[in-house]
């Protein structure tokens, strides 16, 4: 295995690692019924959906750094990386992630651009709500997506 794909692999499980810190996260913060202030419990579960889409979009940068030699760089960069994830790229890479999965993953990338752009105050639990319950199943296929990434990986060299 070359170097510079023992480091993506590392990163990449670094970042899965890291994830699941989060989905954990996400998971205790539900079982809080009782929180006395709603608004912290929007921005924290908020914060942590922004945290989870920053994280698979550094895996899909070192992605598309190592292996496709490619980053996108213009305006709309983050959704165009998104979709660089879905193409299956000749004599380089499967794809990284299928369609399916990747439609799912936009919701998280478009929450994080509306918490960018947000005060907390104007976070609304009816845009989050469904991110937060299937943030556990969506990390569950992005972790098999991965996997099967990195198995790709070992495979060729």
């Amino acid at each position: 295995m070359t170097p510079n794909i023992i480091l993506l692999e590392a990163r990449l499980r670094k970042e899965l690692f890291q994830l699941e810190n989060l989905e954990n996260e996400i998971k205790a913060l539900a079982k809080i019924k009782d929180f006395k202030v709603e608004s912290v419990r929007l921005r924290a579960y908020a914060s942590i959906l922004h945290d989870f889409y920053s994280g698979i979009e550094k895996m899909f940068i070192n992605i598309a750094r190592e292996i496709d030699e490619t980053v996108p760089r213009t305006e709309g960069w983050h959704r165009q990386l998104l979709e660089q994830m879905t193409l299956d790229i000749p004599a380089k890479r499967p794809a990284v992630v299928d369609v399916n999965l990747a439609v799912q993953l936009q919701q998280y990338l478009s929450f994080r651009h509306r918490f960018r752009n947000l005060y907390g105050f104007e976070l609304d639990w009816a845009r989050m709500e469904e991110l937060v319950k299937n943030l556990g199943t969506t990390f569950k296929r992005l972790k098999n997506s991965i996997e099967d990434f990195l198995a790709f990986l070992q495979n060729v060299v």
